[in-house]
């Protein structure tokens, strides 16, 4: 069985790159506002075990080292391993899922 091969189509090439680039903003803010929530959650655990509020320079600190641990969660051996395979699989899913409505 052979496929037939597509062509070059330049313009539907330059409208997916750009659609890319906006997706792209998207998902960076998306990132940022999750390591928000990764920072509160500091904050809020260790305000817990205090009764006085805490110090601006200190939420700051705290905010720093809760993104230091997440990005050495990140940086460990093997911790990108599962989500390239989630990448992976869901982009067969997406794939077959494509193909079947065409």
């Amino acid at each position: 069985m052979t496929e037939e091969k597509k062509s070059w189509d330049q313009g539907s090439f330059d409208q997916k790159m750009k659609e890319s680039q906006e997706e792209l903003t998207e998902l960076r803010n998306q990132l940022q506002n999750l390591l928000v929530k990764f920072g509160l959650r500091a904050v809020k655990t260790y305000q817990a075990a205090r009764t006085e509020p805490l110090r601006s320079s200190e939420i700051e600190r705290l905010v720093k080292y809760e993104l230091d641990n997440v990005i050495i969660d990140l940086s460990a051996k093997n911790a990108l391993d599962p989500i390239v395979k989630q990448a992976r699989v869901e982009w067969e899913k997406q794939q077959g899922t494509q193909k079947a409505l065409t």
